[in-house]
């Protein structure tokens, strides 16, 4: 029998969760070609980040390019982007039937913890199949484990929690704000962007003028 849960569904197969419920806390599975990076994006202003896919790039630098690229094209589709390399999150086991997943999560999964100093990590919930994980606040933690355990405390919701997701704030590269506006504030004066700006119109009439001369 497998060690790790086995489902219909290619996307839980790529994470790797364990078959059982226990201390252990994966990393999630990067995938081929290029270095694999999630990408979040805040829909609104005031909004939170939300899970939005994922690009494959050599650096995160790159990675955030293409991400603009492909989920904010022109800055109207969103007000931030955040890009993680994907072997930098740590995902939970996925609950089933409902079940709440911090139900699953108690002081012993420190016990084999490797802890370290105080550091910031980022928290996002899967609420739903179907949906993306969604951000929910950050928090300061000795390790993935113990940052789950906080979460816990300070996080949950009435309605279950299918999934979490969590990876270090150092590790995510954040352009958002006044820094995300800027670049598209880049693109003022490029107006063969705009179809009017071809004024197509006007070549048909001088076209049709000329005929009839």
């Amino acid at each position: 029998m497998s060690d790790f849960l086995n489902s219909l569904d290619p996307r839980i197969n790529r994470l790797h969760i364990p078959a059982e419920f226990g201390t252990t806390f994966p990393s999630k599975d990067s995938k081929d070609q290029f270095v694999t990076f999630e990408v979040f994006v805040q829909p609104k202003e005031n909004k939170p980040y939300q899970h939005e896919g994922i690009v494959h790039a050599p650096t995160i630098d790159m990675a955030f390019l293409f991400a603009k690229e492909q989920f904010s094209r022109r800055g109207m589709s969103c007000t931030g982007v955040w890009v993680v390399k994907t072997d930098n999150i740590k995902v939970s086991p996925i609950t089933e039937n409902g079940e709440d997943i911090y139900d699953f999560i108690h002081k012993e999964i420190l016990d084999d913890a490797e802890k370290g100093k105080d550091e910031k990590y980022e928290i996002f919930h899967l609420r739903k199949r179907g949906k993306q994980h969604a951000h929910v606040g950050n928090l300061d933690a000795t390790c993935y484990e113990d940052s789950l355990l906080k979460a816990k405390s300070n996080f949950r919701e009435e309605k279950p929690i299918l999934n979490i997701w969590v990876a270090k704030t150092e590790d995510l590269l954040k352009i958002e704000g006044e820094d995300f506006k800027d670049i598209w504030d880049t693109l003022p004066d490029k107006k063969y962007r705009d179809a009017m700006d071809y004024k197509a119109t006007d070549k048909i009439k001088k076209f049709k003028a000329e005929q009839n001369v």
